[in-house]
């Protein structure tokens, strides 16, 4: 693609948001090569201020992948490793061409870094990385609660709980105890033995492990990382986490269906669903 082509390159792709349920949003993206080679998105054509950049001397790399059979969507990776943006065209031969863009303009600064713009990078990544585990963070939370929601949102789950041998629905989410871990490897609780300690009045036992886990997160939101964590060793354990989740969750649904328990397998089958979006 010559230099003149590359720079014309414009169009709608969806670019799917970052913040959970993370949605797909459809933006138009325009190149620009001067003063630096960048790919710009915006709302829509004419736009002054685009919604976002991304600069091709971040790119560390991008590819291509199949839906049914089709290369429809791209996959931009950061010099960080860890975030990503996912990118889906209307037509294979639109991603064909995007993605040719894109890796150009990549390959295009791959030459111009010198000692002085490899520092500077890795001031920008370091606050970068900042940012993505903020995010990746924030994402879990909010997921968390949802997942909360759910099993609060029928009486049936408490019935389905009990026909498993537990007190609570909440134990049918079997993630609580297992992100428990995972937020105490990644959060500086100022005490090691952190719990929430509740009012029992007007608190039923039946809700008291969800309300607890609900402070838990609370507490979790508003407290600072470990020094030594990195978002690319938060992504490592939360996809870890969540596929422990899953494999324990699959468990539940498979009973519920041997008794014909519908609003419990649909609302297991949910809460999965919400587990693989943060980590596909």
């Amino acid at each position: 693609m010559s230099k003149d082509k590359l720079e014309s390159m414009t169009g709608y792709l969806d670019k799917q948001s970052p913040k959970f349920p993370f949605p797909w949003q459809r933006r138009f993206f325009e190149v620009q090569l001067n003063p630096n080679p960048v790919l710009l998105y915006f709302q829509k054509p004419g736009d002054v201020a685009p919604k976002g950049t991304i600069s091709a001397e971040n790119i560390a790399d991008v590819t291509m992948e199949s839906r049914r059979g089709r290369k429809t969507r791209i996959i931009i990776s950061l010099t960080s490793t860890a975030r990503k943006y996912y990118l889906r065209a209307s037509t294979p031969e639109s991603c064909q061409s995007w993605y040719n863009c894109i890796r150009q303009l990549m390959e295009m600064t791959e030459e111009k870094e010198g000692a002085n713009g490899a520092l500077n990078e890795k001031v920008v990544e370091t606050k970068e990385n900042l940012e993505i585990m903020k995010t990746i963070h924030k994402n879990l939370i909010d997921c968390l609660r949802v997942c909360s929601k759910i099993l609060q949102g029928k009486p049936s789950f408490q019935k389905f709980a009990m026909h498993v041998e537990h007190q609570s629905y909440f134990e049918l989410g079997a993630y609580a105890p297992i992100f428990s871990t995972y937020f105490r490897a990644v959060c500086a609780f100022r005490n090691a033995n952190f719990e929430v300690h509740l009012k029992l009045d007007d608190v039923s036992s039946v809700d008291l492990e969800c309300l607890k886990f609900e402070g838990f997160l609370d507490e979790a939101a508003r407290t600072p990382f470990l020094p030594k964590i990195t978002a690319a060793r938060m992504e490592e354990m939360l996809k870890a986490a969540s596929m422990k989740s899953i494999e324990k969750l699959k468990r539940y649904i498979k009973e519920a269906e041997n008794v014909k328990d519908d609003d419990v397998v649909a609302g297991l089958t949910q809460i999965v669903y919400l587990f693989r979006c943060l980590i596909d």
